[in-house]
């Protein structure tokens, strides 16, 4: 299984979020950094089962830079099935 972590004291922004995303899941071209590409990424292309590990993300649901793409991804979870998997620490 695939294993993502995406570790928040070291994103500082959601270019960064995308960037550390798209190379831990070998993502093998540029990635779109906008939330219609993260999503064809994890519904279409990139390797599954997958686990997102979202560390330091307590509270970030509410921020400007990434609810959204927090909200994405939980979307992402539930649209898969399975597939994807969440863990927050």
């Amino acid at each position: 299984m695939l294993t993502i972590t995406l570790d928040f004291r070291h994103l500082a922004d959601r270019p960064a979020l995308y960037q550390t995303l798209a190379q831990q899941s070998h993502c093998p071209f540029p990635f779109g950094n906008n939330l219609d590409a993260l999503w064809d990424w994890l519904t279409g292309g990139m390797a599954l089962p997958a686990r997102i590990c979202l560390r330091h993300a307590v509270g970030l649901e509410d921020s400007d830079e990434f609810a959204d793409v927090l909200a994405l991804l939980e979307e992402a979870a539930q649209a898969l099935e399975g597939d994807l998997h969440l863990v927050r620490d």
